[in-house]
């Protein structure tokens, strides 16, 4: 199945052997944390995960068309 993946700022290195579309073929019933352990994502790494613009976990499994995104905490003050 077809998701697409985006990585912003300091994690769109690990989006460097994807197309220009951020598109990804992964096994049906995929984990995020599965994909972003795939990319080369280090699970050390702090990280804020989206999937189709919702907070989710490593655990929440993938579907068809969905859309990954990640990035570093952002802080500010």
């Amino acid at each position: 199945m077809i998701i697409t993946v985006k990585g912003y700022a300091s994690m769109r290195k690990y989006l460097a052997g994807l197309p220009a579309d951020g598109g990804l073929d992964i096994p049906d019933g995929s984990p995020v944390g599965t994909v972003l352990k795939q990319l080369g994502v280090p699970p050390e790494i702090e990280k804020v995960i989206l999937v189709n613009g919702r907070h989710c976990s490593q655990h929440r499994v993938l579907r068809a068309g969905d859309t990954l995104a990640f990035f570093p905490p952002i802080e500010g003050g």
